[in-house]
This record gives structure tokens, C-alpha cells and sequence, in this order.
């Protein structure tokens, strides 16, 4: 008895006849075919009789697929198909059934050809495959998708750009590695001249496609070569000025040649163009929260970017959030020196520590921690000072004065969920301090993008009359 394998497929093999025979004799639908002929080898039969597999074997083998067969049959011609007689067979297929099958593969080759020319896209690598897979990061697997296109095309431009950005891929994936903070010509990247290489071979085929000269300027502008980096983002918005890509390009280069007043004008223009395009909202937030250094401005662009789909995956956002929120606290408090402890003289508060901490009821006392805790604050231990504090505040709840001062050493060493966490007690237990319902709601809305919750606690603020930054809270709660 003998076991049939079908073991590979090449550019010759009739695919879809393949999978229409494979469909019939596995008794699958077309799908379950193509994916059981992607992930080869598989055995077609088992236990079939000598004439059965040899017939088996010559039908897939006269469509170009490479056939094992176990054991090997004897090397004897083929019969013909009406020499054979159908008898009843206790194990195998029977011989009536292969009959038909290579009858009806003429049919379904016919049918295949008008309903399912999606099953050569299956097998057939083609350029949008290989983009896919850029996407998605597989680097490895568009390389060699992209070489084996190009080694039959090679100068198809959509191939050559693609080439391009995986070398660019290839080389970000290398800087991340390495933990490059700066490159340039001491640190070039042969990836990076491959992309260049590349993509001036593109461009020497198509000079009209305002794509290649992007991709060039975001090539340049990782070898930190900034002038080559600006002339071919220009280029692309002379070939094609209404691609936003082309003017958000023209705008990171001109914020690394620290031209901001110009990069804001490009990203403008881009804005106007379209007002909900993401990386431009991601650009105007940048520029004007490390580079303008308004924080308000920055806060609008960023709330925007929040609404589009592309921010679901940014790495970027938290600590865009982040130094928003840093930027925003300052502005609604005063100096931290003055909402901490004053410092003493260092005789001084020796004095004071021995005293509290010779003190029998230290222990159980909330307000000896509170005041032990003052001191090292004072000092600038913190760490030791956080402890009293919470101790303090687990020996009476209501204790604001610790919390207060946990909450402003969290909120200068940008701790903000245990700065949350400490004034969200503090309003639980129906403070009445301004300061815990002003900064729960400037973290709420700047830090975690929650405006019902910051809604709540600036109207309490209100309620509870507001301190000296009313003015600039009341500005917040209505934008």
C-alpha cells in the first residue's frame, strides 16, 4: 500500500487546479484547500493501492506539483485511464472517483479562473503583500518578499521604494536597538545608504512622484544630513503640494535646523489642508509644547490628535500627557519653595528631630509624625518624609496637612497617579482646601484626558471660592 504526499509547489504549478483537486478529495471547501496547500507537505491518500497512487501521483504531477510517493512506486509507464477496471475495494479510493476527479478539474479550472482568481493572490507575491508586511513590522519577511520581486522586475519602481523603506525600517529598528541618541556621518548607517541608493533609482525612473523625494528627505534627515533633507522635502511639495505627508516632512526638518517660526507656518499650511490630519496635530502639539513652550495651545492640538485613530498605538502620547500635565501644574500653583516646608539651620532642626523622636508617644501620635515628617521634608529627604506622612495620615484620616504635603511631593516629581490617588482621599473625605480640587481637576483634564472629572472638581474649586489662580482655573474649565 502507498501513502501520496504532495510536497511543494512552484511558479509552473496549475495552482488553482491543485487546489480544486485538493478541495475534492480532502473533502474541504476552497479556503481549507488553499491553506492546507500553503503549509506543506500534505498527504493526499494512505493505504491506496498501486495503480491508485501512481494515478494520483501523475494527475498532480501534470499540474506541476512536486509529488512524493511512499514507498516509491516501481519506475513503470502509466496505463491508460480506460485499461483500468472499478472493483469494490475494501481500502482506498476508488477508481471510479479518481476518474471523475480529473474529469471534473477541467470544470473547476474554467470556474476557478472566474470565481476565484483571489487563489493566485494567495501564492502569487506582489508589492501590496510586501507593504503589508512593512506595516506590520515583519521585516525579515519583505525583505525577501522584495528581492525575489525585484529579482524578476528590476526596475519596478512601487518594488524600489519598497526596498527603500525597509532598509529605512531596517536601520530605525537598528538605532532603537543601540539606543543611538545622535548619528550622523560618524555614525552612518550603510541601511541607510542602501535606502538612499534605492530610492534615487526610483526617482530616476519617475521623477513626478512626490512620494520618492519624501521618502529621500526622511532618509537625509536620519543621517543628519539637514540641508540634502530640506531640498528633498521641497521637491516633493513642488511635484505634489496637496500630499499633507510632503508638508509635515518639510515641517520636521525645519524643527530640526531649529527654524520654528517657519516649521509652524508648514504645519499650519498642512492643518488648513486638513484639519483632522493626525500627524500634524502630533507635530503642532510637539511644536508648541517643547519648542513655543505654550502649553495651552499644545493642550488643544493634543486633545484633537486623541480623537483620531493613529493615537491608539503612539508610544508618544503618555509622555506627551506627561509634560503636558508638568507644564499646566506649574502654571496653576506657586513656586513648590513656597508651598514646602521652610529649610532650618542644621542645628535646628537636630534639635527638633531628637526632641520628636524621644518623644513615647511618637508612635501613635499623627501629629509627631506630621511634624517629624516636615523635618526631613525641610532637609530634602523625601523618601523618609513620604513615610511619616502616610503614617500620619493612617492614624487619622483627616488628616489634610499630610496629604497636602504628600500630594505637592508627587506633583513635583510628576507622580501623578499617587498625587491623584492622595487628593482623591483628601476630597473623599470633604476637604475644603482649594488646592486638592484645583489640581484633580488640572490632572484630570491635562493628565488623563477625563473632562466629566475635571468638570467636578474645578465646579467645587468654585464652590469652595477658589484661591488666586481663579482667574487662569476659570480660563481651563472653559476651553
Amino acid at each position: 500500500m502507498y501513502s501520496v504526499i504532495l510536497e511543494s509547489l512552484n511558479a509552473e504549478s496549475d495552482i488553482r487546479a491543485v487546489v480544486g483537486a485538493i478541495s475534492n478529495i480532502l473533502g474541504v471547501d476552497k479556503k481549507e484547500a488553499v491553506e492546507k496547500a500553503r503549509n506543506l507537505p500534505l498527504t493526499l491518500g494512505e493505504n491506496l493501492p498501486e495503480n491508485e497512487a501512481k494515478l494520483m501521483a501523475d494527475m498532480f504531477g501534470s499540474l506541476g506539483a512536486g509529488i512524493k510517493v511512499s514507498p516509491p512506486l516501481d519506475e513503470i509507464p502509466a496505463r491508460p485511464i480506460k485499461d483500468f477496471k472499478i472493483k469494490a475495494r475494501k481500502k482506498g479510493i476508488p477508481l471510479g472517483c479518481l476518474i471523475w476527479l480529473m474529469l471534473s478539474l477541467m470544470v473547476f479550472s474554467y470556474f476557478a479562473s472566474l470565481k476565484y482568481e483571489w487563489i493566485l493572490g494567495q501564492f502569487k507575491p506582489s508589492p501590496g503583500q510586501a507593504d503589508k508586511l512593512l506595516q506590520r513590522g515583519n521585516i525579515d519577511k519583505a525583505r525577501k518578499s522584495i528581492q525575489r520581486q525585484l529579482r524578476a522586475q528590476p526596475n519596478d519602481q512601487e518594488l524600489l521604494i519598497l526596498q527603500g523603506r525597509f532598509y529605512i525600517g531596517a536601520a530605525r529598528k537598528r538605532m532603537n536597538t543601540e539606543r543611538w541618541q545622535s548619528f550622523g556621518e560618524a555614525g552612518a548607517l550603510p541601511e541607510l545608504d542602501s535606502a538612499i541608493m534605492s530610492l534615487r533609482r526610483a526617482e530616476s525612473l519617475n521623477p513626478n512622484d512626490g512620494s520618492i523625494p519624501r521618502w529621500i528627505s526622511i532618509t537625509e534627515q536620519m543621517r543628519r544630513a539637514l540641508p540634502e533633507a530640506e531640498t528633498a522635502a521641497r521637491r516633493a511639495i513642488a511635484i505634489d503640494p496637496s500630499d499633507t505627508d510632503n508638508w509635515n516632512q518639510l515641517g520636521s526638518v525645519l524643527v530640526d535646523l531649529r527654524d520654528i517660526s517657519q516649521a509652524e507656518q508648514v504645519f499650519y499650511n498642512a492643518l488648513r489642508m486638513s484639519p483632522q490630519n493626525a500627524p500634524t496635530l502630533k507635530n503642532l502639539t510637539i511644536l508648541n509644547l517643547y519648542y513655543t513652550k505654550d502649553a495651552e495651545r499644545a493642550a488643544g492640538f493634543l486633545f484633537s490628535y486623541l480623537n483620531q485613530r493613529e493615537s491608539n498605538n503612539d508610544l508618544d502620547v503618555f509622555q506627551m500627557r506627561m509634560d503636558l500635565a508638568t507644564a499646566m501644574i506649574g502654571d496653576f500653583n506657586p513656586p513648590w519653595e513656597r508651598l514646602s516646608p521652610p529649610r532650618l539651620p542644621f542645628e535646628e532642626y537636630e534639635k527638633r528631630r531628637a526632641q520628636i523622636s524621644a518623644d513615647p508617644n511618637l508612635r501613635s501620635d499623627p501629629l509627631l509624625q506630621e511634624r517629624l515628617g516636615l523635618l526631613y521634608m525641610s532637609k530634602g529627604d523625601n523618601t523618609t518624609a513620604e513615610g511619616h506622612f502616610i503614617r500620619a495620615v493612617q492614624l487619622d484620616s483627616k488628616n489634610e496637612t499630610s496629604r497636602k504635603m504628600l500630594a505637592i511631593m508627587y506633583l513635583k516629581s510628576a507622580s501623578y497617579d499617587k498625587a491623584l490617588g492622595v487628593m482623591q482621599a483628601a476630597a473623599d473625605n470633604n476637604t475644603r482646601d482649594p488646592f486638592f480640587w484645583k489640581n484633580i481637576g488640572v490632572l484630570q483634564k491635562y493628565y488623563r484626558v477625563n473632562f466629566s472629572e475635571a468638570s467636578k472638581a474645578f465646579n467645587r474649586y468654585f464652590a469652595l471660592g477658589g484661591d488666586s489662580f481663579e482667574g487662569r482655573v476659570r480660563r481651563a474649565a472653559s476651553s
